[in-house]
Parts: structure tokens; C-alpha cells; sequence
């Protein structure tokens, strides 16, 4: 069934139950509760009450009768209105409807006072009556009113017995549309951070309606996604491959040529040189990267790391590399020690130096700074520089393999553009996560953040906060 037709019925399906209860209710307790029950109404007594106050105020005129019947109508919290022979008003409470006049009239050549209901809301007690002067006059008195409704505990009650059904079933009906969706949403956020077999679960998958029709949609979309990033990878992957082979046999040629050459060597031959070496480089962080996006583990094993010893080689390589900038490099590392690979930590933090410093003006300061944060639970590692920045809606992207912010900016300053998405796939094999924002002052900061894991020095295995891929390569370098 359609899931517009599932919501069309449960409101009727909800009405009818909001019906049948009300009028169950109705017939099983009684029409009125002990403390919504005051005096009852006795249309005798009133016409003798109203008699007794037209006689004696009548000889005093009319105002005397307005302010006795003013009396009478506050002490029983009820609107009067007093008519003459005419239908005319003499007195009363404020300026009644058009019709009591002629009600009035109706009541006057009838001669009999009568309970009658007005508008389907009111009930009103209409009583012709003989002053002693002769003149006839008639009272209308409201017995009841809508207002006093809201002032009966029945009437509450009634509400609620009818909102009841309608909040089951609207209950049941919001948890019918929204847990689906909250699921799937929830699938969409597990392949976005890079869960390429994310999947609706196959229950959802079966339903015939439409959320069934967007959870397959929905599986199909990432089938796509999964096959598309697949084949890219694949073929990244098998292209780099394919050209060490021949790379090699071009540095082997080169080292040939060379030795035939003059001890000073050509400039032709330099040039060759160098740019082989770029294409090497290159093909080697192609490898890299499609082998991390592809989940194969590095050749190193899992190993407790001290990060003061490691940010301390990584700024010693990098010092070269600043001093020809003009650069200066500068920070704080706390004594941390972690579990994970150093090689490919080193090479995630120190891409992202290099990268801080390519950009830097000359004579700036880079800071790199090492330390945990507050709960002791995670390891915080930043680099800032005072270089251009990024545009604040490409900061996401920077750690997108071949990514650059303006065309050539990355080959004009010597990067290939897969520095950044590197480091992104070494900190998500640690669990970590790795960010950028421009600072207020200018410049760029990137933050990684590793989750804080030793081993036990007991047992022997990892003090794992949560099931994490870090405790999948430690099972998989063991095997």
C-alpha cells in the first residue's frame, strides 16, 4: 500500500476511534459529574423571583428595576434583559442580540415562559410577566453558555478521551515514517565518510511504498558509487604500476648516458634528470595512495611511537627546506606516546609541513605544535602558517587527490597535489581525523586528531577506547 493512502486512513481510522470512544464515554458515565453540578435551574422559582422584583420595584421606575434585576443577575452569574410590551429593551447586560426582541415578542403573545436554545449554544429562559400596574414586560435570562463549558471537569475529560486515539495513532504513525528515514540517513552518512558498502537493510528494501522505493533507489545509487570509485581506483592504481616498470629502465638508460657524457654533463641531461625524478616521485605517492584507499596495510608494523622523537626528525628534514623559504619553524611538542605506523604518521605530518611551508611568505614563522587534549583521549597535532589561505568553501577539498585551489598553483610551486590526500588517508587508518581552517590573522590551520592508544603492559594487547581500523591492522599484521 501507497504510503499516501497509509496516512489518509489512519487520520479516518483515528477520527472514527476519537467518535466511538467520546460516545462510549458518554453512555457509560453520567452526563454530569458531582463537581461540575451546581443548584438546578428551576423556571418556576425564577418567574416567581422575577414577579416579586417587578413588584417591587415597579412603582420606583425604571431604573429601580434595572438595578434589581443588575442584583439578581450577579448573584447567579447569569445575563438578563428586560423587554417591554413592544419588544423594546428597558434594561439588561449590555446589548443583546437582534433576535431576543423578537423572542420577546413571541414570548408575550404566547403568555407561557418556555426554556428554548438559541444558536445551538445558548439555552435561554424566556418569561412573559404582568407588573402591578398592568404593563406586561418579559425577561430573557441566559441559563447557559459555551463559556461555562470550559469551566466543567466533563468537558475536559471528553477532550481527553478523544485526543487519545488520535495521539496513539499519530505516534504510530510518525515512528512508521520517520525510523525509516532516520535509518537511511544514517546509512547516506556512513557511505558519505567513505563506507563505500554502506546499504539500507534488506527489510526496508522489501517495503512497497515509497520509502521502499527510495531505500532501493538509494542502494542502487551506492552500487554505482562503489563501482565508479572502484574502477578509478583500480585504474590509478594499475597505471602507476605500469609505469615503474619503465621509469626504472629510463633511470638505468640515464645512469648509462651519463657516464659517456663529460664529468661537467649537459644541461639537457640535468634536465632530464630532474624531471624523471618528478615522474618517480609521483608514480611512488600514486602507489601510496591508491594502497591506503584501498585498505592494503603498509609493509610496517603497528609499533608504539614517541611523537616528541618523530616531530623532532621531521622538523630537522624540513629546517633545509625553510631556510631556502626564508622560513622559520617553530612549536611545541609534548612527550606522547601512541600506538601506530611512524613511517606513515612521519609522512602525514610531515606533508603537511612541507605544504605549510611551499605557501609561506618569506620571513614567516611556522608553528607546529604536538599535544593531547583535555580528557587525555586524543592526540592533537597542528600546523600553522601565515600564507595565503584557502577559499573557506575549498577547505573540505584540499584533501582530494589532485586537487587544486587555482589552476597550476600546485606545479608552479613543485606538488603534485596528493601530499594533503596522503596524510587524509594515513590519519583515517589511525582513526583520526584531519581538518583545515583559515586563521583570523591569515594562513592556514590544519589539525589532525588520532585517538591515544598504547598497549597494556599486563596483557600484552591494545587499550582500545572502541573497535577501531587500528585494531583491524594490528589482527591483520599479525596474520
Amino acid at each position: 500500500m501507497k504510503l499516501y493512502l497509509r496516512i489518509f486512513l489512519s487520520f479516518w481510522i483515528a477520527t472514527v476511534m476519537m467518535i466511538v470512544v467520546v460516545a462510549t464515554a458518554a453512555d457509560v458515565m453520567p452526563l454530569s459529574l458531582r463537581v461540575d453540578r451546581g443548584p438546578a435551574f428551576d423556571p418556576n422559582a425564577a418567574e416567581a423571583d422575577f414577579a416579586n422584583l417587578l413588584n417591587q420595584s415597579e412603582s420606583q421606575g425604571h431604573a429601580a428595576i434595572g438595578e434589581a434585576l443588575q442584583s439578581f443577575s450577579t448573584k447567579h452569574r447569569r445575563h438578563i434583559f428586560l423587554f417591554d410590551g413592544a419588544g423594546k429593551l428597558v434594561t439588561g447586560d449590555g446589548t443583546p442580540p437582534v433576535l431576543y426582541s423578537y423572542l420577546a415578542k413571541e414570548a408575550l403573545e404566547q403568555g407561557n415562559p418556555r426554556l428554548e436554545r438559541y444558536m445551538g449554544f445558548r439555552t435561554l429562559f424566556i418569561c412573559p410577566l404582568r407588573g402591578p400596574s398592568g404593563r406586561q414586560y418579559a425577561v430573557i435570562m441566559t441559563v447557559f453558555e459555551p463559556g461555562v463549558r470550559l469551566l466543567r471537569t466533563r468537558f475536559w475529560i471528553n477532550i481527553a478521551l478523544a485526543m487519545l486515539p488520535a495521539a496513539i495513532v499519530c505516534i504510530l504513525l510518525s515512528l512508521y515514517i520517520t525510523r525509516p528515514i532516520t535509518r537511511l540517513r544514517a546509512t547516506a552518512q556512513r557511505l558519505a565518510s567513505g563506507d563505500l558498502s554502506a546499504r539500507s537493510s534488506p527489510r526496508r528494501s522489501a517495503r512497497r511504498d515509497e520509502l521502499g522505493d527510495l531505500a532501493r533507489d538509494f542502494d542502487t545509487m551506492a552500487a554505482q558509487i562503489e563501482r565508479l570509485m572502484t574502477a578509478q581506483r583500480r585504474f590509478v592504481a594499475d597505471v602507476s604500476h605500469e609505469l615503474g616498470a619503465p621509469l626504472t629502465r629510463l633511470h638505468l638508460a640515464l645512469a648509462l648516458l651519463r657516464r659517456q657524457v663529460d664529468e661537467k654533463g649537459s644541461p639537457e641531461l640535468v634536465r632530464i634528470e630532474r624531471e624523471t625524478d618528478k615522474l618517480s616521485n609521483l608514480v611512488q605517492q600514486l602507489l601510496l595512495l591508491a594502497g591506503l584507499e584501498a585498505g592494503r596495510y603498509p609493509a610496517e608494523s603497528l609499533t608504539l611511537v614517541s611523537l616528541c622523537s618523530l616531530c623532532e626528525g621531521i622538523i630537522e628534514d624540513a629546517n633545509f627546506e625553510a631556510a631556502h623559504a626564508n622560513c622559520v619553524l617553530a612549536g611545541t611538542q609534548e612527550d606522547v606516546v601512541l600506538l601506530g605506523y611512524p613511517q606513515l604518521l612521519r609522512r602525514a605530518v610531515d606533508n603537511i609541513l612541507r605544504n605549510a611551508i611551499r605557501y609561506a611568505p618569506a620571513g614567516s614563522t611556522i608553528y607546529l605544535n604536538c599535544r593531547v587534549d583535555d580528557d587525555r583521549h586524543r592526540l592533537i597535532i597542528e600546523v600553522l602558517d601565515s600564507g595565503p589561505g584557502v577559499p573557506e568553501s575549498m577547505l573540505s577539498d584540499i584533501f582530494l587527490p589532485f586537487f587544486r585551489t587555482s589552476p597550476g598553483r600546485e606545479s608552479e610551486t613543485g606538488g603534485t597535489g596528493l601530499g594533503l590526500a596522503i596524510a587524509s588517508e594515513a590519519v583515517r587508518l589511525h582513526d583520526g581525523t584531519i581538518t583545515a581552517k583559515n586563521r583570523e590573522g591569515g594562513g592556514l590551520e590544519v589539525r589532525i586528531a588520532v585517538p591515544c592508544r598504547t598497549a597494556s603492559p599486563h596483557e600484552g594487547t591494545l587499550d582500545l577506547q572502541r573497535p577501531s581500523a587500528v585494531q583491524r591492522l594490528s589482527r591483520a599484521s599479525r596474520d
